[in-house]
C-alpha cells in the first residue's frame, strides 16, 4: 500500500506541473521516500531496544550475564534456561536432551497436568490431541466465566468471542467507554490507558506526552521499578497457562483479530 502511495504522489506532481517543475517534483518524492526510510530505521531501532531492555531484564531474573552478547545469544539462554527450569520442576531429565525435544516434554508434562485438573481422560492420547482437548476445555470455562454463550459456535467463533469479552471487561474495568468502537480501537485504548496509569504510578509527567513517548520513557529509563511493581508493559497476566496454550495450539491467532 505504501508503495502505492508513493507512485501516486509522484504520478500526481508529473500531472499538476510543467515539464520545467519535474526536477522537483523527482526531488520531493526522493525526499518523501527517503523520510519515510528514516522514520522506518528509527521504529525498528527502538523495537530492538525494546526487545534488547525486556531480554536482559528476564536474564538478570535468571542468573545470566548479558555483557558483550547480541540479543539473538541472550533470547536463545532466556529460553533454554526457562525450559530447563522447568523441566526440573517437573521431575524431567535434562541431561543430554536436544533442546527442541526438551521444551515439547515440559509442554506435554504441564498439559498432562492440566487435563488431570481438568478430569480429562487422556488414555490413547498422543500430545498434540490431549493439548487440544486441554484448550477446548479452558476455552469453554473461560467462557462460561465471561457469560459468553457457548450454543452453536465452533472452537474458533468461541475462541475470537472470548478474546473480544476479555477485551470489553478490561475496557470497563478501565473505564473506556465502548460504544461504537471495534475490538481493535478498543485494545489500543487499553495499552494506551493502562501506559498512563503506569506513569502516573512511577510520578511521571505525562502533559503533551504521547503514548508512544511514554512507553518509551516507561521501557528505557524505568523498567526496573515498573517490573518490581508489576506494572504495565511488566505485569503478569492472571491464567497464564490458558493465553500459553492458547498461543501454542493456535499458533498466535489471538493477536490476529
Amino acid at each position: 500500500m505504501m508503495k502505492h502511495l508513493l507512485a501516486a504522489t509522484a504520478l500526481l506532481w508529473s500531472l499538476v506541473l510543467p515539464p520545467t517543475g519535474f526536477s522537483f517534483a523527482s526531488d520531493f518524492y526522493k525526499g518523501f521516500a527517503d523520510d519515510l526510510h528514516s522514520k522506518q530505521d528509527v521504529r525498528e531501532d527502538k523495537e530492538e531496544l525494546y526487545e534488547r531492555i525486556f531480554m536482559e531484564m528476564e536474564a538478570k531474573e535468571l542468573g545470566i550475564e548479558t555483557e558483550n552478547k547480541g540479543l539473538k545469544q541472550i533470547a536463545k539462554q532466556v529460553a533454554e534456561t526457562k525450559i530447563k527450569r522447568s523441566a526440573r520442576k517437573l521431575g524431567l531429565e535434562t541431561e543430554g536432551k536436544d533442546i527442541k525435544e526438551l521444551a515439547k516434554e515440559v509442554h506435554h508434562a504441564e498439559v498432562k497436568q492440566k487435563a488431570d485438573e481438568l478430569g480429562i481422560d487422556q488414555k490413547g492420547k498422543d500430545p498434540q490431541l490431549l493439548a487440544e482437548n486441554v484448550y477446548e476445555e479452558m476455552l469453554r470455562q473461560k467462557a462460561e466465566e465471561l457469560g459468553v454463550e457457548k450454543d452453536e459456535r465452533d472452537l474458533r467463533g468461541l475462541k475470537q468471542a472470548v478474546l473480544k469479552a476479555v477485551i470489553k471487561n478490561e475496557a470497563d474495568e478501565l473505564g473506556i467507554d465502548r460504544k461504537g468502537k471495534s475490538v481493535q480501537r478498543l485494545r489500543e485504548d487499553i495499552h494506551d490507558q493502562k501506559l498512563i496509569q503506569t506513569a502516573e504510578e512511577l510520578d511521571l509527567e505525562t502533559m503533551d506526552k504521547d503514548t508512544s513517548d511514554l512507553f518509551d520513557e516507561i521501557v528505557t529509563e524505568h523498567a526496573e521499578e515498573a517490573k518490581k511493581k508489576r506494572l504495565f508493559p511488566f505485569e503478569k497476566r492472571d491464567g497464564d497457562f490458558f493465553w500459553d496454550t492458547m498461543k501454542k495450539t493456535h499458533h498466535g491467532q489471538m493477536n490476529n483479530e
